[in-house]
Parts: structure tokens; C-alpha cells; sequence
């Protein structure tokens, strides 16, 4: 019996040595998943709103900062109300997965959002336009990818006040001649339809006192079907005089391009190779 107990007594220890190390194992496997989907959302413009604004613009979803997201603007913003940006994700076009939105902030922007963006049939990951800075920010653009979140940004210094500062309406007494006049062009080869297009409006913010918000909301794209194939939904943190750079595939038809504002003004143009 005695060779018995002491045979039993290791066999336990080790048993137990062994519950405990698979314990140990699955109560820190999902403190190391933490750790490495942290290590991957590391914010690599190091600003304290991105927590904020990813959980408002992008929930649960899972989201990577790319390098193939690439956001290009001026280092410095001369002009905080007229500050141009381009976003270029088409590197990630090469996949079979379609792009199904993309969206844009300035994270310290008192408006941030700047646009949300269905590609939908025909729109490619390529666009441009000018926008408003109230202060130096990080200006980001997710590109949703099959449930993924691709980020993308860049960091502009400004003397700032875009968003606050009088708009056309006030410093201009004339704007009301050319408001709502829609002007565009239509640049074609092979790969792509490049749209230039740009629409007198104010864009007033409604952030300054006694001047009510009035803005253009959104903007479509119809084929020469009169089919739906793009939208964009824009807000005020978008500049003046609203001029888009959009990239389309070849529609033999050209595009109609049509906006709408916040009081219900409907505007539309016709563009054709």
C-alpha cells in the first residue's frame, strides 16, 4: 500500500499541476486577443478623439490602419475654410470584395464628419474636395471592405476658424446670383471617368449666431438609365462652393449628377464624354 499511496501522490500533483496550466492558458488568451487587436488599432496619429469618433463612425466593426488608404493635403492650411484633400484607397480595389462605404472626419472639428460614401455599382475609391479646419487635426477616411474598416489619414496644422468664421452669405453680397449654378466636366480614357464638378452654395454651418444652417446634403450619380450608381451625403464641415473630384467607371453615357440642401433646393447636371 505504501508504494501505492506514494505513486498516487505524484500522479495527483502532476494532474493538478496540469489543470492549472490550461487554466492559466484560456484565462490569458483573451487577454492576449486584446492586447494584439489594441497593438493593431494603435492610433498612429496619436489622437485622444480617435477612441470617440471609431466607435461613432465605425461600432464594432474590426478596422485597420493601411497604408493603402492615403489621404494627400497640405501640410499647413492657408486657408482654413478652403483646405483641399484627396483620398486615394484604389489599392484595395485589387481585391474581388467590393467596397461598400467610405467615410471621413476631422476629429476636432465641432462638425466632424465630412461625407459618407457609396461607391455602390459604379464609383471607385478615388475622390477629392475641399474642406473646413477649426484647428490644427487629424483628418481621417475609413474605407469599409468586406466587414472591415481600412483607415487611413493625415495630420494638417491651421491657423483654424474654417467652421466658425462668416461664410459667402455674410461676406458676399452677391452669392445669391450665382447660388445654385452647377458647372462640370467629364475626363475620359479607358480605365475611368474622371467628374469635376462644382455647386455655388454657402454651405453655412448654422455655428454662427443669427445664421441658420444651410448646406448641401447629398449628392447622387444616375447613369444614362437614369439608374442610381453612386451617392454621397456630405455635411457643413465640407467648404463653400462644394467641388468634387469623383472617379466613376466608363458609363458610354456620361453621368447626372444631382444635389440637394438642407431646405429642400434640388440641383442637377449633365456630363458627357
Amino acid at each position: 500500500m505504501a508504494l501505492s499511496t506514494q505513486a498516487f501522490i505524484p500522479y495527483r500533483l502532476a494532474m493538478t499541476y496540469v489543470a492549472l496550466t490550461c487554466l492559466l492558458v484560456t484565462s490569458l488568451a483573451p487577454m492576449a486577443h486584446a492586447a494584439s487587436a489594441s497593438s493593431a488599432e494603435q492610433d498612429p496619429l496619436n489622437s485622444f478623439m480617435w477612441p470617440v469618433h471609431r466607435e461613432r463612425f465605425l461600432g464594432d466593426s474590426p478596422v485597420v490602419f493601411d497604408e493603402r488608404v492615403i489621404v494627400n493635403a497640405p501640410g499647413f492650411a492657408e486657408d482654413s475654410g478652403q483646405v483641399p484633400i484627396e483620398l486615394d484607397a484604389s489599392a484595395l480595389e485589387v481585391s474581388d470584395e467590393p467596397i461598400t462605404n467610405i467615410v471621413a472626419w476631422v476629429d476636432l472639428n465641432p462638425i466632424p464628419q465630412l461625407f459618407s460614401y457609396s461607391p455602390m455599382s459604379h464609383g471607385l475609391a478615388k475622390l477629392s474636395l475641399n474642406i473646413r479646419l477649426e484647428q490644427a487635426s487629424a483628418v481621417r477616411v475609413a474605407v469599409k471592405q468586406g466587414g472591415t474598416w481600412y483607415v487611413g489619414g493625415t495630420y494638417i496644422e491651421a491657423e483654424g476658424g474654417g467652421c466658425t468664421t462668416p461664410g459667402i452669405a455674410t461676406a458676399d453680397n452677391d452669392w445669391e446670383n450665382t447660388f445654385g449654378e452647377l458647372q462640370g466636366r467629364l475626363f475620359a480614357n479607358d480605365a475611368e471617368q474622371r467628374l469635376r464638378v462644382r455647386l455655388s452654395h454657402p454651405m453655412d454651418s448654422g455655428l454662427i449666431p443669427s445664421q441658420p444652417a444651410f448646406y448641401v446634403q447629398s449628392f447622387e450619380l444616375l447613369d444614362q438609365q437614369g439608374q442610381q450608381v453612386a451617392t454621397l451625403d456630405i455635411e457643413a464641415s465640407v467648404s463653400a462652393n462644394p467641388t468634387l473630384g469623383l472617379h466613376m467607371r466608363p458609363s458610354p453615357g456620361g453621368y447626372v449628377i444631382g444635389a440637394k440642401d438642407n431646405n429642400g433646393n434640388r440641383f442637377a447636371i449633365g456630363l458627357q464624354p
